[in-house]
């Protein structure tokens, strides 16, 4: 503040002369007045009176000007660092007007209302206006208006947009954004800026049609203010809990509210918030909201990315919840068994009533400890004794759902067995018409779905079946959570469809999930589970039925899933994988290039969101390299770089498969392929060595269908004799003549993709008889190859008489459906490795598992736990 008073008077000096020749005749009496020293022996006290206040007062009578008040605006006080000197300069201006309460003078201050300003304003010759209180969305939308309307009459850009579309902005759009700035004049200029003339050259490509939605979404930058103020306060008692308190309440509360939910002070509160009053409005009384200015600080806070030490997770939910359970129950301790009138309970109490499980619950169910979780379960145990009876079966669902939670989180069966104990006895108690019975069978419903997760015991999900059908018989359309019973019996259906091979079940889930995604529409938080999963119905029955229908179906709703579960949703990887393998399945009928190049970007964003050492990532793996595989197909001459990166992939892939894993020889197949491929592009002996190594070791775990044997032996057999021709050993053609025969003459099953391995393999075990017969002479290889030609004599005849009509017409069907032939190894390369799906068809799930443990809360909207076993 020590140049202050000098400032006042200069600018005064300019806007009234008549106090110019006063200001000068006061600093030659007394030099000191201006004196930039900070060591100046007068104080501020006697440099804003001499200086400012006294030659005012003096020009007051000789100035026309001056017959209304002369205005002073001070901005922005509360930047100043110098905290005494503010403390100073307010109490001599109260003194001078104490002293000359008729001078035509008045001081306008803008300042965000600080700790050590705040009691210095509390004085009546002080008039406060709260603009947080008071910032107009109309007067937000006068300035836009203004900008755009200056946009529109000077952009050629902007003027031939509105002849062909009409009005710009549309009327959305302004809402969107007012909403967005949502009374920030600051926020709306930066805006404002941004959408007419850019950032720079990084966006010129764009127009300001382009940039207003990107406006809408635009981070306004507050995060370092946000960071610095937070900082003052991180070490107050009760911090952290009031501030996230703030965060995510559903409607916000006063002081006093605050105080009672938390069982603290409201002097406790205020002393948590009185120094971010730059951010939060703390009010001056208990009774009036406490709110931030912004709500971009929400969202700051709820992004740990972004908020760091302030970050507020979702399991804040729950204790917040156990903290409105506490608060009720002390009012229910003092009168149990007996209603609460919602309109004479407390602010705090009321909020509890309405909002802890339709909020809190609902969103903190699926993020919460076992801890909390077990505090939890405790208290509303408590809380059941103290329900009136009408209330009890409220209070059943609720310790039911927070028991299934816990399970998920303790894996202790008692947990489960207890809800299920507790659905079951209140349902005998309560038959039908009883009001919430639909409710009551969706909870038990679930709790058995939950424990066949864990028990993996069919009678368990067999169980849950019936109940899922009764409570959706008792929710009708338009009933509000009809939809939650239509998934929840599609996804049990569905997982008896994979036990049992039914694609009688599989069928019947599909048409309860389109239902459902009826009744979910935009922007239904769950719409993406039933998407997803219908996705998931139509894969299953593309492999049972081989219609292209269902996977055309797939296709889409895994894209509306992927849309939906935007990063960083937990479940995106899922939809991403499942989306990519559809793809391939669509591609591999279709043999559309931009299916294939869909496919790879999806994959490789589902693989980069499940980084190791995710259970999953080795399927992702093995997926993008098929992609990849079929994309250099379709684009031959294969890249180096391009199989560089596949077999990097099935390298890291191999890593994740280890011994006894049951896809471990399909990856050594792959990968033996792959580098097969490379050599032929390179000619390096290394990889083929490679190659012939990997093809031994996948031969030699004997695995059994569906895993192709005959196809990896036809690729071992072409690969020794690559090498055979490069090093001339003997001991390569041994090894594939041994294999050509076994190939011929043993028990690895026919391909159905490939019918004729049989005489693929006789006729190249003839020709490699004659190979070393050229190099041994050895006669007994010549009597192989003329007993070899006599066998296929028999042969064709045999499958001469054998054949008939009906059975020629099916070969013909099944050459037509094959994808590849005899040749094209590269085309049963990838059919190999899509042939590893066929473990998915045990009931299991590959690469994608997102089953929902959904917990009817009683609301309109379910609340969901996902499980990725």
């Amino acid at each position: 503040m020590l140049r202050f008073p000098d400032t006042l008077a200069c600018q005064m000096a300019v806007s009234i002369p008549q106090v110019a020749h006063l200001i000068e005749a006061a600093v030659k009496v007394e030099p000191a007045l201006v004196s930039s020293e900070s060591d100046s022996t007068l104080s501020l006290d006697t440099r804003l009176r001499r200086l400012v206040y006294e030659p005012f007062k003096a020009a007051v009578p000789f100035t026309a000007s001056l017959a209304h008040p002369y205005l002073i605006v001070i901005d922005g006080l509360d930047e100043c660092e110098d905290k005494d000197g503010i403390g100073e300069f307010l109490n001599t201006t109260f003194n001078f007007f104490d002293e000359n309460p008729s001078i035509p003078l008045r001081i306008l201050v803008t300042s965000r209302v600080e700790r050590h300003i705040q009691p210095l304003l509390l004085d009546s010759r002080v008039k406060l206006l709260d603009l947080g209180n008071n910032t107009s969305r109309d007067d937000v939308r006068m300035f836009l208006h203004l900008v755009f309307e200056e946009a529109r009459r000077t952009c050629p850009v902007i003027q031939a947009y509105i002849r062909r579309r009409g009005s710009w902005p549309k009327p959305s759009q302004m809402d969107a954004l007012l909403n967005h700035i949502d009374g920030s004049f600051i926020l709306a200029a930066t805006l404002a800026k941004y959408i007419i003339h850019g950032i720079g050259p990084s966006d010129s490509h764009l127009t300001p049609i382009d940039r207003l939605p990107l406006a809408i979404k635009i981070n306004p930058g507050l995060d370092g203010l946000y960071i610095q103020t937070l900082s003052r306060a991180q070490d107050r008692p009760y911090f952290h809990d009031i501030i996230s308190t703030i965060t995510i309440l559903e409607e916000p509360l006063p002081i006093s509210g605050i105080a009672e939910l938390l069982n603290i002070q409201p002097y406790e509160v205020v002393h948590a918030l009185v120094d971010l009053q730059a951010i939060v409005q703390v009010p001056g009384t208990d009774d009036i909201p406490v709110t931030f200015y912004h709500t971009s600080l929400r969202d700051f806070l709820t992004t740990e990315s972004r908020s760091k030490q302030f970050f507020v997770p979702p399991s804040f939910h729950v204790r917040l919840l156990t903290h409105c359970l506490r608060c009720e129950m002390r009012v229910r301790r003092q009168y149990p068994k007996l209603d609460l009138e919602f309109g004479r309970q407390t602010v705090a109490v009321q909020y509890s009533l309405e909002y802890r499980e339709a909020v809190h619950w609902k969103n903190g169910c699926n993020a919460s400890g076992p801890t909390e979780l077990a505090t939890l379960v405790q208290l509303r145990r408590e809380m059941l004794e103290m329900l009136p009876d009408h209330e009890e079966e409220g209070g059943c669902c609720d310790l039911g759902s927070a028991l299934i939670a816990l399970f998920h989180q303790s894996g202790m069966a008692s947990h489960i067995e207890e809800s299920i104990s507790i659905y079951r006895d209140f349902l005998d108690c309560h038959p039908h018409p009883h009001p919430n019975r639909d409710r009551l069978l969706s909870n038990l419903g679930k709790a058995f779905q939950s424990l066949y997760l864990r028990s993996r015991s069919i009678p368990h999900l067999e169980a849950a079946v019936p109940m899922h059908r009764q409570a959706l018989n008792l929710r009708p359309n338009p009933h509000p959570t009809r939809h939650e019973s239509l998934h929840s019996l599609g996804e049990c259906l569905f997982k008896l469809s994979l036990i049992r091979d039914s694609i009688a079940h599989a069928e019947e889930a599909g048409g309860l999930l389109r239902e459902a995604i009826k009744l979910r529409p935009q922007p239904h938080p769950e719409r993406h589970s039933s998407l997803h999963l219908l996705g998931k119905i139509h894969v299953t029955l593309f492999k049972k039925t081989t219609l292209v229908s269902h996977i055309e179906e797939a296709v889409p709703a895994f894209r509306e899933a992927v849309s939906l579960r935007l990063h960083p949703h937990t479940e995106r990887h899922s939809s991403l994988f499942s989306l990519g393998d559809s793809l391939i399945s669509l591609f591999e009928r279709t043999h559309s290039i931009s299916l294939i190049e869909e496919a790879v970007p999806v994959l490789r964003e589902s693989a980069s969101l499940r980084p190791h050492p995710h259970a999953d990532r080795h399927w992702s793996l093995n997926k993008l390299t098929l992609a990849l595989f079929k994309s250099l197909d379709s684009t031959k001459p294969h890249s180096h770089l391009d199989l560089e990166e596949i077999i990097a992939l099935e390298r890291e892939e191999l890593s994740l498969r280890l011994h006894p894993h049951p896809e471990r020889p399909w990856t050594l197949g792959n990968l033996a392929y792959s580098l097969y491929t490379m050599f032929q592009s390179t000619g390096s002996a290394e990889h083929l060595d490679e190659a012939i190594s990997l093809q031994r070791e996948a031969l030699s775990y004997q695995p059994g269908p569906p895993f192709p044997a005959a196809q990896v032996v036809e690729w071992h057999i072409l690969c020794l004799k690559a090498r055979y021709g490069l090093t001339q050993s003997i001991s390569d053609l041994d090894e594939a003549i041994t294999q050509a025969r076994t190939l011929a003459f043993g028990e690895y099953p026919i391909l159905p993709f490939r019918r004729d391995n049989r005489g693929w393999a006789l006729k190249e075990l003839q020709s490699l008889l004659q190979q070393r017969f050229d190099v041994t002479q050895n006669q007994e290889d010549l009597d192989d190859i003329e007993n070899l030609r006599e066998f296929e004599d028999i042969e064709r005849v045999n499958d001469l008489l054998l054949t008939d009509g009906d059975n020629l017409h099916e070969d013909a069907e099944d050459c037509d459906n094959s994808d590849s032939g005899m040749d094209d190894i590269s085309d049963d390369a990838s059919m190999m490795s899509m042939s590893a799906d066929g473990w998915e068809d045990d009931g299991e799930d590959c690469g994608d598992s997102d089953l929902d443990d959904s917990i009817d809360d009683g609301e309109d909207d379910e609340s969901q736990m996902s499980t990725d076993s």
